[in-house]
C-alpha cells in the first residue's frame, strides 16, 4: 500500500542516507508480514491433544511450531537457556515477539534471518500450507521485508536466506547483487560461501573489518579456480590470485583485443582485490594491529563483486568464443 506520506517523503528526499538500526515501527511491520506468511497470532494454543479436525487450533499449532524452531535455534547460536522479556505462559509466538520488540539491532536481524528461513522452508511443508493457510506466499513476504527495509532507508536486505549490509543502492544493484545471484546459481558455492562470510564480517563492524578483507580475496580465489577446474586449466594449490589471474589471462579467458585495449584492466584485477588483502587482512598485524577503515572494507566489498561478475562472465563469453 503507498499511502500520500510515503510517496511524499520519497519525493522530497529521494538520496537519503541508508541507516542501520531497527526503529520499533519497522520492527512491528515485520510482525504483520509474519501474520500473513506464517500465520503469527499472540493468542494462546491448547497444550494438550488437538483434534485434526480443529482446524484453528492446528493452524496454531503448526504457527508455534515454526517460530518454537525460530526461538530454539537461536537460543543455541547464543548459548542462551531462554529469551529474555519471556513470561512463564508465553506461547513460541508471543515470545519472539516480545524479544524482537527490544533486542539489540544486531539479535533482530539474526531473528529476521531465521523466522524468513524458517517461512521458506513451510511453504514447502504441506501440512503446514493445509492448516494455517498464509495470506503471503514466502517470496513475496520476502519481498515486502526488503521493501520495508528500503521505505526506512535501512541498509540491510535478505538475499538467499542471509541478511547482508549494504550503503548504496547503485553498488549493491550493480555489483553485489548480480555477483551473488551469478555465485549462488551457477556453482561457485565456495566463492559463495566467503563472499558471503566478508559480508557478514562487514556487518560486525570495525573489529571484523580485517576478515572481511580476508575472505574477499578468498572469494576472488575460489571463483578463479573454479573457472580453472572447469576449463581443466592446471595451477598450484598455494597459488596465490595474483597467479591464478596470470593464468587466465594467459589462457585468453579476456580477449587478446580486449587485454591491449585496456591496458589497466590486468593491472586492477590483480593488484586490486589481492593486494588490499595481502597489506590489510591476509597478513599477521604484528606488535601494532591494523586499523582496518570502513570505507576500505565496503569499498573491498564492492571491488570483490565487480571483479567476479566481471570474471564470470567472461567465462560465458569464453564458451561462445572457443569452440
Amino acid at each position: 500500500m503507498e499511502l500520500y506520506s510515503k510517496r511524499t517523503q520519497a519525493t522530497e528526499n529521494p538520496a537519503r542516507a541508508y541507516r542501520h538500526d531497527l526503529p520499533m515501527e519497522f520492527r512491528n511491520q515485520v510482525i504483520f508480514i509474519w501474520s500473513k506468511a506464517a500465520g503469527y497470532s499472540d493468542h494462546s494454543f491448547s497444550r494438550g491433544p488437538i483434534a485434526p479436525y480443529d482446524l484453528q487450533k492446528m493452524a496454531l499449532l503448526m504457527t508455534n511450531q515454526l517460530f518454537d524452531k525460530v526461538r530454539t535455534d537461536f537460543c543455541e547460536e547464543y548459548g542462551l537457556a531462554g529469551l529474555p522479556e519471556s513470561g512463564l505462559f508465553d506461547t513460541p509466538c508471543q515470545s519472539i515477539r516480545k524479544f524482537f520488540q527490544s533486542c539489540a539491532d544486531d539479535q533482530a536481524l539474526d531473528i529476521i534471518q531465521l523466522t524468513f528461513n524458517e517461512i521458506l522452508a513451510a511453504e514447502k511443508n504441506h501440512e503446514f500450507m493445509g492448516y494455517v493457510q498464509p495470506l503471503l506466499g514466502a517470496a513475496e513476504s520476502v519481498a515486502r521485508l526488503n521493501g520495508r527495509f528500503q521505505e526506512h532507508s535501512i541498509g540491510f536486505r535478505l538475499e538467499q536466506g542471509r541478511i547482508i549490509r549494504i550503503d548504496s543502492d547503485f553498488l549493491h544493484a550493480e555489483a553485489v547483487e548480480p555477483g551473488l545471484q551469478l555465485m549462488y546459481t551457477q556453482g561457485y558455492e565456495g566463492a559463495f560461501q566467503e563472499f558471503m562470510l566478508a559480508q557478514r564480517h562487514y556487518r560486525q563492524g570495525p573489529d571484523h573489518y580485517d576478515d572481511c578483507l580476508t575472505n574477499c580475496g578468498k572469494s576472488l580465489e575460489s571463483t578463479l579456480k573454479t573457472i580453472c577446474d572447469r576449463r581443466k586449466w592446471v595451477y598450484k594449490a598455494s597459488d596465490t590470485a595474483s597467479k591464478l589471474l596470470e593464468l587466465v589471462f594467459s589462457k585468453e579467458l579476456i580477449p587478446t583485443y580486449l587485454q591491449s585495449h585496456f591496458s589497466a584492466l590486468r593491472t586492477t584485477l590483480e593488484s586490486g582485490v589481492p593486494t588490499i588483502r595481502n597489506r590489510e587482512g591476509g597478513h599477521g598485524s604484528g606488535e601494532k594491529p591494523n586499523e582496518v577503515p570502513e570505507y576500505l572494507a565496503a569499498y573491498q566489498l564492492h571491488l570483490t563483486a565487480s571483479a567476479i561478475v566481471f570474471l564470470i562472465r567472461a567465462n560465458e563469453d569464453f564458451n561462445k568464443r572457443k569452440p
